[in-house]
């Protein structure tokens, strides 16, 4: 949900690393916010942005970083996800109300007790430029989500499909035994190994988004990361918008795609998503008038807006947790005693109420308790006497003898004060040296999936409310297991509770798999998520719910007064 959906969590061996300077960063932030300034200024004279947005229907939205790519197969981050949503459009989609609703297609029907989803397209339906969209577009871009050489990391999430893992893994390449079928330019059916209750929720999601495959192959993206294809003038979609402007580390612009089926009841014209880094910075750059949102907020400022009872403010549950990841193929961190140890000695209640301050909980379990109905009966419990002992029990009493180990976050002033937090309780806890090192956000990533790194701050932003998806993370098999850890008892369990259509059933085996991480700890959950962000009163139809999921599309905009 970068995962957090950052892909909350990713890495080349020998990259630079550097330790964060603030008097550097304050530097380069004045820079940002100038340069911003002058961006956001355009032609409305001595209007602000919004002002001049409001006019023009044009939302300025503040999107936290630079994004990589705009391929939604490749795609494995928040930040992009969420322009992904609006220039691409899948079958189905999720409201704000978190219900599956129809998109590109009109309807669907289930079969074969569960096994079969068949979707009927709607009539009509056209590219970005105008070339027909039709079933076997979807047919061919799933194959492409499934291709080998495209490497696509969330190509197991098309594993419950019958013959999808064979496709991906190399076993077959006849592409006729996979369960993505083209009945007709209208009908698309989808085959399932077994039945999972769950998975018309994943065809919401980026990773099963359409391509159109003609100009992928133009640029030689058929089969390969990285090309073209997603620049502007080359990158044709099937959304209510489409790109059409990128100016590196400054701007990305979308425009209302007057191909899609519903344009005519899109109000924006265009959408401009501004990456910065600096929560202080977008905060400045709200209240200048520069944004009619941000993707987040320093939690310094929280307090302020709540006692000017800004409407602006909003704080809200999220699903989600951060949590961090061990390379246990690595020592000292291949034992699971010492793991236990560095998450008993974690005051997860001071990091949620002193640090986040935004309605984030203490996590004492991996999963999330609500999720689905779920509710885990296991926790962590323990505190630092138990880390202790259980440190000098793996044989560093005191943290005698203890080798010095680093943890890797991704540049952000919560990033950095959450991981000083943790520094210094292994240090008083356990008597050991950490030392805190930080990376921009597509460097942290690569360093963290090479495994490049001993202990690294990660999350999950699920895409559906099922309390899998973060057990997912700890799947031997599953590309986003950056703990490298893996137990044959964990991956059985877990590949029966995803098909276990009984929900008390398949809620009794995420017992077990909680159970389980309680007692290896190749991830220390420390907080289940909240949203903390600014949206300008002149923003109408915005809705926050457990999931941060909304169409910017649907939104409009109206004169309001300044927060």
């Amino acid at each position: 949900m970068k995962r957090p959906h950052e892909r909350i969590v990713g890495q080349v061996s020998e990259l630079p690393t550097r330790v964060e300077d603030p008097r550097c960063f304050a530097f380069v932030f004045a820079i940002a916010v100038a340069a911003l300034a002058a961006l956001l200024a355009g032609c409305g004279g001595n209007r602000s942005a919004v002002e001049q947005g409001n006019r023009d229907q044009v939302l300025h939205y503040g999107n936290g970083v630079e994004p990589g790519d705009l391929d939604p197969h490749t795609n494995t981050g928040s930040p992009e996800s969420v322009i992904l949503g609006e220039i691409f459009e899948a079958l189905v989609a999720r409201d704000t109300a978190l219900e599956i609703v129809p998109a590109a297609a009109e309807s669907w029907e289930f079969t074969g007790g569960g096994r079969i989803i068949t979707f009927k397209l709607r009539p009509g339906l056209k590219w970005s430029n105008g070339d027909a969209l039709t079933a076997r577009d979807f047919r061919d871009s799933f194959r492409r989500l499934l291709e080998p050489s495209l490497a696509a990391q969330f190509a197991f999430m098309a594993y419950p499909v019958a013959g999808a893992e064979d496709y991906n893994t190399g076993k077959t390449r006849d592409f006729s035994t996979v369960g993505f079928q083209a009945l007709d330019d209208l009908t698309f059916r989808v085959i399932l190994k077994e039945p999972m209750p769950h998975f018309i929720q994943m065809l919401a999601t980026y990773p099963f988004l359409p391509v159109h495959m003609g100009s992928v192959a133009r640029f030689g993206g058929a089969e390969r990361q990285g090309t073209a294809w997603t620049r502007p003038g080359n990158l044709i979609s099937n959304g209510p918008m489409k790109l059409v402007g990128w100016e590196a580390n400054k701007v990305i612009t979308i425009a209302r795609n007057e191909h899609h089926w519903n344009s005519a009841n899109v109000a924006l014209n265009e959408i401009r998503f501004y990456p910065i880094e600096s929560q202080d910075t977008e905060e400045r750059a709200f209240r200048s008038g520069q944004l009619h949102a941000t993707s987040t907020m320093p939690v310094s400022k929280i307090d302020t807006y709540r006692a000017d009872k800004s409407p602006a403010l909003h704080v809200t549950a999220r699903l989600g947790a951060g949590y961090l990841v061990f390379n246990t193929k690595k020592a000292p961190f291949d034992d699971a005693r010492v793991r236990r140890a560095f998450s008993l000695a974690i005051n997860r209640e001071q990091i949620a109420t002193s640090i986040y301050r935004a309605g984030q909980t203490p996590a004492y379990v991996l999963s999330q308790a609500g999720m689905g109905g779920y509710q885990p009966r296991h926790r962590i419990t323990g505190g630092p006497d138990e880390a202790r002992a259980l440190l000098a029990e793996a044989g560093y009493p005191g943290g005698a003898g203890f080798p010095k180990v680093e943890y890797l976050y991704n540049t952000s002033e919560l990033n950095r004060d959450v991981a000083q937090a943790i520094q210094q309780m292994w240090s008083k806890e356990l008597g050991v040296d950490v030392t805190l090192v930080n990376e921009e956000w597509k460097v942290f990533l690569d360093t963290r999936d090479t495994g490049n790194f001993q202990i690294a701050r990660a999350g999950w932003f699920p895409f559906t409310d099922e309390a899998s998806e973060y057990f997912q993370q700890v799947v031997s098999t599953n590309a986003f297991n950056d703990s490298n850890w893996g137990d044959p008892e964990f991956d059985a369990l877990y590949e029966k509770a995803i098909h276990t259509v009984d929900k008390a059933a398949r809620h009794e085996l995420y017992q077990r798999l909680d159970e389980i991480v309680i007692r290896e700890m190749p991830v220390v959950p420390i907080v289940h998520q909240a949203i903390a962000r600014l949206v300008h009163p002149s923003v109408r139809g915005w809705k926050d719910n457990l999931l941060d999921n909304r169409s910017l599309s649907e939104l409009s905009l109206a004169a309001g007064e300044a927060p």
